[in-house]
């Protein structure tokens, strides 16, 4: 099981990640590969292994030039690939989310650069599908532009949103740039959640109804083995 949880900030994609995480352990038995969340798409704030970057550590990525941001994610996104080999992998954004970041707030990946975002986007599917043949669910999460502002206006000051670029005058329009490249992505099946009025609960319902027909034999066989 293959996953890409893809969806502006406050939309709840860290929330269902580790509700998805849960849930597979309890149906198949196991985590996705070593446990892990890979939610390192965001620059300053990225999480998980070794730990969430400090308050400290946030300041000295965003002193950071826009070619060495540039290379940071470049390099990131490359080494991320290869989580492809194993079974499973869960990741936050990935190539969706660097992608708008880059352009909007970092200064980098613009058309014309040699790292142009567009055309990083699609080396990056390119190798994606070099590694694995198992379907990469890409799964679009949404919300309503007014739950997102007020939910932004509640949580901004939050650890995980902390130095965030994200503006609120700017959500309309990162909100387009997540479907657009959504669209564009050929990883593999698309799934659509909306959080604007549904429980975390009730979107990790429907997410995994949607992704049942995706699953590989290897996810089936496991659900089996578990169950019985």
């Amino acid at each position: 099981m293959k996953v890409i949880l893809a969806g502006i900030e406050y939309v709840g994609a860290t929330t269902i990640a580790n509700k998805l995480s849960a849930w597979k352990t309890e149906i198949m038995g196991e985590p996705f590969a070593g446990g892990l969340i890979h939610d390192h798409s965001k620059l300053p704030h990225t999480s998980g292994h070794p730990d969430d970057t400090t308050l400290e550590e946030q300041k000295q990525i965003l002193a950071l030039s826009p070619k060495l941001k540039e290379m940071y994610h470049r390099y990131s996104m490359y080494y991320h690939l290869h989580h492809y080999n194993s079974a499973d992998d869960l990741t936050i954004g990935f190539h969706i989310e660097e992608s708008i970041y880059a352009r909007k707030y970092y200064g980098y990946g613009l058309p014309g650069d040699q790292f142009d975002r567009e055309a990083v986007f699609e080396q990056v599917e390119a190798r994606a599908k070099t590694i694995t043949s198992d379907p990469i669910v890409i799964v679009h999460m949404t919300a309503d532009e007014v739950v997102i502002r007020q939910r932004m206006s509640e949580l901004r000051g939050t650890s995980h949103h902390s130095n965030s670029p994200l503006k609120e005058a700017d959500i309309g329009e990162v909100m387009s740039e997540y479907e657009r490249l959504v669209a564009k992505s050929e990883l593999g099946p698309k799934i659509h959640v909306d959080t604007s009025s549904d429980t975390p609960d009730e979107t990790l319902q429907k997410l995994t109804a949607l992704m049942e027909s995706h699953f590989t034999d290897h996810d089936r066989g496991r659900i089996k083995a578990h169950s019985g």
